[in-house]
């Protein structure tokens, strides 16, 4: 249990922004003045589902920040995890798709992640769930990780898996559910890390509410998810949101071609199991807290609580994630910790890029990397102005050829999506102020010529960018023409 002296808000917002060091989380110390962080995760979760989260908006969004504007610019699971890591866009990272021959495992240099730079310096880590697509018990424990309790074999399987607890498999049955024993494992470490004096860094990363092929026909595993015993019969009266949304089984436009039209009923019936799931992921969260609190380092802590991915429920006839729309790439983020006030929110664009740095300027830790990502600390402490930021919207694929190896490649900006199709090979682009279900394409509209035009030169320059390159901002779009 460490004890340290924080600093109030004024006091902190005032040397962040002359400073801009993390540093001044605290004026004056007994032990590690470094706060330790808890990064929790939950797999293809919506922003808007995290209403039925109500103990997570609690003690995490009433007593800290809720970002209203978190993009997960690669919504697809393994890359996704791979940004996190990292803090790169996946052609810099090399982690493209949920498998080889550009991606998964195998794409991570794992010697080179944020684990890594936390230990050196100085931070005991921790990893329990979820991890990368293709890790086996044969790459054993992962560089960067004091300890290492990852889901193997079948990564959607929430009853009957099998983990690598710290050197040895360890094999769960059809009694255990898996958000079950993250949580508990969480507490355990939680438990364990406190008893020392150095700072820690704990990655739980829940399945909840990815679907699942226990069960299932679905080849993708994305059958409805089974809820904890005790949610089985919870939450049946909730009716889908999307469902009365003008986007839900609307023809496609550009490159999505009108397919067929999503079952009311299976899109409900999905949706149902899912908030089930994530209600023992909402008194996993809780438990958490609890346990920091128990241990005296709730006070040293930030704990930030964000999915990797979005998903549609039958939005533009799609059901799935990988697409360059909201519904996929939106996704909840909340922080709380020393310094950050409570209860307030936030329109600045923030994505999982930034969290790799965040976490690392919060460690005082040096990144290995060239990281394309924002520190967002700023942004959390205090609601400072953004200028309008781009980010690189992507998906891989499998092509031959690695430089056109992508499914689409997009830039969002504060109110532009524009898309470019690998295959087929089609643009779209998005006016969201004017169209937020993104349902008319105007690419081709002549008073959004000047506007598709500067967009395109910025999607170029972001295909390729490096650290800084990936940073800049956007410059003012001209106006479409009336």
């Amino acid at each position: 249990m460490r004890h340290t002296h924080r600093l109030g808000l004024p006091a902190l917002v005032i040397l962040l922004v002359t400073t801009g060091l993390a540093a001044t989380w605290a004026a004056s110390r007994h032990d590690d003045p470094r706060p330790n962080v808890v990064l929790i995760t939950a797999d293809d979760m919506t922003a808007v589902e995290l209403r039925w989260m109500p103990r997570t908006r609690r003690l995490l969004g009433r007593e800290g920040v809720t970002f209203g504007n978190m993009v997960a610019p690669h919504p697809n699971c393994c890359p996704s995890r791979a940004q996190v890591l990292t803090g790169q866009y996946a052609h810099n990272n090399g982690v493209r798709t949920n498998s080889p021959p550009w991606g998964g495992h195998q794409g991570l240099n794992r010697a080179n992640t944020l684990p890594v730079w936390l230990q050196r310096a100085g931070y005991t880590t921790g990893f329990i769930g979820k991890y990368l697509h293709g890790y086996d018990e044969r790459d054993g424990t992962e560089p960067g990780w004091d300890r290492w309790r990852p889901i193997i074999g079948t990564l959607s399987d929430y009853r009957a898996f099998l983990q690598y607890d710290d050197g040895e498999l360890r094999r769960f049955g059809p009694e255990a559910y898996h958000t079950d024993v993250v949580a508990q494992q969480s507490r355990e470490l939680v438990r364990s890390f406190a008893a020392d004096d150095e700072p820690f860094f704990l990655w739980s990363s829940f399945l909840a509410p990815h679907g699942t092929c226990q069960g299932n026909p679905e080849p993708d595993c994305s059958g409805p998810p089974p809820a904890a015993d005790r949610h089985a019969g919870v939450l049946g009266g909730v009716r889908l949101p999307v469902l009365d949304s003008p986007s839900f089984n609307a023809p496609g436009v550009g490159a999505r071609r009108a397919g067929k039209r999503v079952s009311p009923s299976a899109a409900q019936g999905l949706f149902t199991q899912r908030i089930r799931a994530l209600a023992a992921l909402d008194e996993a969260v809780a438990g958490i807290v609890t346990e920091l609190r128990r241990a005296g380092e709730l006070d040293d802590t930030v704990l930030m609580f964000t999915s990797d991915n979005g998903y549609l429920f039958g939005e533009h006839r799609l059901v799935g994630k990988n697409v360059p729309y909201e519904e996929a790439v939106r996704v909840p983020l909340l922080v709380r910790g020393p310094g950050i006030p409570a209860g307030d929110r936030r329109s600045q664009t923030v994505a999982m890029i930034d969290l790799a740095p965040t976490v690392a300027r919060l460690a005082h830790a040096r990144p290995l990397r060239r990281t394309d990502g924002i520190d967002f600390l700023p942004y959390a402490v205090a609601d400072r102005p953004q200028a309008d930021r781009a980010l690189l919207l992507q998906a891989g694929s499998k092509g031959r050829v690695k430089a056109r190896a992508w499914k689409f490649r997009a830039v969002r900006t504060d109110r532009y999506t524009l898309v470019r199709w690998k295959v087929p090979k089609r643009r779209e682009l998005f006016d969201r102020r004017r169209d937020p279900f993104q349902l008319t394409n105007v690419h081709g509209d002549p008073r959004y010529r000047h506007v598709r035009k500067r967009l395109t030169r910025h999607l170029r320059k972001l295909e390729d960018c490096r650290s800084q390159g990936c940073r800049r901002p956007v410059s003012e779009l001209p106006r479409p023409l009336h």
